[in-house]
């Protein structure tokens, strides 16, 4: 009956003690990525993406006195740039990403650690173009690693390296008969803030 209640109290009291190492940051950084798609039926035409400004949130907590795993949600603003074979490059539509990734890190060296993880995509309804149906949502698999810097307190700075892979599509492009999904690779670098609970 003793073993039950001090296991009892152990469990109420693990919330609170998972919650006091709680590590939140807010990330600011570009992303850029290989080509979106191509149609070749009459002549070569290339989309592809410029460096889209992106915007990442995350939380995580400690599973292991060296791993701690999380969740993160990142909003990018990205710009195409459309190439046809025999004309100049072209500005072409607008798009907006909204991606879920949930992860574990754990050291490297030092103040560096790697992060892994796997997530989904979405790319959001804009008013004209490919993107004008928005997209599926789509498997996103992720890599990096983050250097950690100590500031004062329970605040620090994060610099962020990170890279993923995912089958693009949208729903325009399907509706069209373009049903073939392209391989997109991309990397993002970015700079912000963290804060552990103390």
């Amino acid at each position: 009956m003793r073993i039950l209640s001090t296991s009892l109290a152990l469990a109420a009291l693990l919330p609170a003690a998972l919650a006091g190492q709680a590590r939140y940051s807010a990330v600011f950084g570009v992303t850029g990525g290989t080509r979106l798609a191509q149609d070749r039926i009459f002549q070569t035409i290339d989309v592809t993406q410029a460096l889209a400004p992106t915007v990442t949130i995350g939380a995580s907590l400690p599973v292991s006195p060296r791993e701690r795993a999380g969740l993160e949600i990142a909003l990018g603003f990205g710009k195409t740039r459309i190439k046809e074979t025999g004309l100049p490059t072209v500005d072409g539509p607008s798009f907006r990403t909204l991606s879920v990734i949930g992860g574990v890190d754990g050291p490297l060296l030092g103040p560096l650690r790697y992060h892994g993880g796997a997530g989904i995509m979405k790319y959001l309804p804009d008013k004209e173009g490919i993107f004008s149906q928005g997209g599926p949502t789509l498997l996103l698999l992720s890599g990096g690693v983050d250097y950690h810097i100590t500031t004062r307190g329970a605040f620090g700075l994060v610099a962020r390296l990170r890279y993923d892979y995912q089958r693009f599509s949208t729903n325009t492009l399907t509706a069209t008969g373009f049903s073939r999904t392209q391989d997109v690779h991309r990397v993002g670098v970015g700079l912000g803030i963290e804060y552990q609970r103390p």
